[in-house]
């Protein structure tokens, strides 16, 4: 129920969103046309409504596509998405529970702290999974496998020897989530 309310919350945005952008087209296109008079753009900005209405029904639709796409999607309802790149993500489910999905043995993996860095996610795990052992994760993203760690000597041995941080402040799912998806974002994509 809550991902339909806001499936429909970012419907209005989308449609806010792409009347302003039309206005905006339409700016755009009546300043070019004072300063190129008998052009294309002279002709089209004639008719208005026109111009007004179909560059917003366009910019809709690939607002709409964008939401869906790989950078555009945030989740919808209770389900939130952070791209962290090579095409992958962490997704967290009711405000409490990320995780991280890989095509190996484990498939799922619940993580608590971490970081991002280009090629590599490497943190925390969170709670008690029958899929995996260990308290310490590391996702490379290029490979999309997940290496746990049972023992904090062996997985700093191995961020050592992959050139990452050994003692770094793991941030959780939300400090990602806002940094990612807060400031100008929010306001100008659904």
């Amino acid at each position: 129920m809550v991902t339909i309310f806001h499936l429909v919350f970012e419907l209005i945005k989308i449609s806010i969103l792409s009347c302003i952008y039309a206005f905006l087209v339409l700016i755009a296109f009546k300043i070019i046309a004072r300063y190129r008079t008998n052009s294309w753009f002279d002709r089209v900005s004639k008719r208005k409504f026109r111009l007004w209405f179909l560059s917003g029904l366009f910019i809709s639709i690939g607002l709409f596509f964008f939401m869906f796409s790989y950078y555009g999607d945030h989740g919808l309802g209770d389900d939130a998405r952070v791209p962290i790149g090579h095409w992958r993500a962490i997704q967290e489910v009711d405000a409490r529970q990320a995780y991280i999905q890989d095509e190996g043995p484990i498939n799922l993996i619940e993580i608590d702290k971490f970081i991002i860095t280009d090629k590599y996610v490497y943190g925390l795990t969170g709670g008690e999974n029958e899929n995996y052992e260990g308290g310490y994760f590391v996702y490379d993203l290029v490979n999309n496998k997940v290496k746990t760690f049972m023992q904090e000597k062996e997985f700093i041995y191995y961020l050592a020897a992959n050139k990452l941080e050994t003692r770094p402040t793991y941030k959780n799912f939300n400090y990602y989530y806002k940094e990612y998806w807060d400031d100008w974002k929010f306001w100008v994509l659904p």
